[in-house]
């Protein structure tokens, strides 16, 4: 199925309480050192919204929402429009040909953000079958990624922000249930450096299921699908924290990808349905003399265990809510 202006438009539901819509996207303006990771998801059956923000400048603030009452909004009168959906502060507007408008308005943490440009098609995870198992279970009626550029403003703290640059967002709706996946393993590996490489791969467990992995790679208008994926991560001595990062992109032709990341900044987000917590670390990578960026998406619990890490627990990684000093990820 190809991308048309409705995949970016509020869907209607179906009468499953685990029937989701969600806005999400990651951008890093390499120039100004400033990054983030934002969400925006309804669960119009269950008349809830939750919302999840990491926004951060290298060298001042970062600022985290991702658990507590303030990541949880009931939904109001106008939460679903034609164009538009409205968690709290925090809104997702279809602008037409592929461009998006994302707000926000915390207390301590402000934006206005218009992704403007593509470098290529919106498309679905697979098109060649890889992501069925997981459509089923997680995003069961649609789904786009896309990577391109993104403007607009932030406010963190007191101190205002203008920004320009890389973007990849991700938009989904149907039935989601966390339950089910097992985030002993997880893997998220999405980023762009331009036109020229853009990428978006996981790799999942279902519990009592095998092990999935999709993805794709769309190089100056031309994509290929993934059909493996690796990432070999260096951990700092909390065990938690990621330095940096190889991902290893298996293409359906055979052709290997690898991208070296280095981690930039990142937060913690817990995930009590699935027992488990991921992260998300806005990284950077060198690719043909050009820097780009990715979000390493990942969950390492190999043990199964449902601790849930603190702020003493961890070296640079973000796990306490709110604003505090951005940290220097170093060896």
């Amino acid at each position: 199925m190809s991308y048309d202006d409705s995949w970016d438009k509020p869907h209607t539901p179906s009468e499953d309480e685990h029937w989701q819509e969600s806005d999400c996207y990651w951008f890093y303006d390499h120039k100004n050192r400033i990054g983030g990771f934002h969400r925006i998801g309804q669960k119009p059956n269950l008349d809830s919204g939750q919302v999840t923000l990491f926004v951060f400048k290298e060298g001042g603030d970062r600022f985290v929402l991702s658990s507590g009452e303030r990541a949880e909004h009931k939904l109001g009168p106008n939460a679903r429009q034609a164009a538009k959906q409205i968690v709290g502060s925090h809104t997702a507007e279809a602008l037409g040909a592929g461009r998006m408008r994302f707000t926000w308005g915390e207390e301590e943490c402000k934006g206005d953000l218009e992704f403007y440009e593509s470098f290529h098609e919106p498309r679905n995870w697979s098109k060649t079958g890889h992501s069925d198992d997981f459509m089923s279970n997680i995003n069961s009626d649609g789904h786009l990624e896309c990577s391109g550029r993104i403007r607009g403003t932030v406010r963190i703290g007191k101190t205002s922000y203008e920004i320009d640059g890389l973007c990849h967002r991700d938009r989904s709706w149907g039935f989601r249930d966390n339950s089910r996946a097992s985030l002993h393993r997880y893997r998220m590996f999405s980023g762009t450096v331009g036109p020229e490489l853009s990428f978006a791969s996981f790799l999942l467990d279902l519990k009592g299921g095998p092990k999935m992995v999709a993805g794709f790679v769309a190089r100056n208008g031309e994509d290929l699908d993934v059909r493996d994926l690796r990432v070999i991560t260096r951990f700092d001595s909390d065990g938690l924290t990621p330095l940096g990062a190889t991902g290893i992109l298996t293409l359906e032709t055979g052709e290997e990808i690898r991208i070296e990341t280095r981690s930039v900044q990142g937060f913690m987000t817990p995930v009590p349905e699935a027992g488990a917590a991921s992260q998300d670390h806005i990284s950077t990578f060198m690719y043909n003399g050009k820097t780009g960026f990715l979000d390493l998406e990942l969950s390492t619990n190999p043990g199964r265990g449902t601790y849930i890490p603190t702020q003493e627990d961890v070296t640079f990684l973000a796990v306490d809510q709110g604003l505090s000093a951005s940290v220097e990820y170093t060896d």
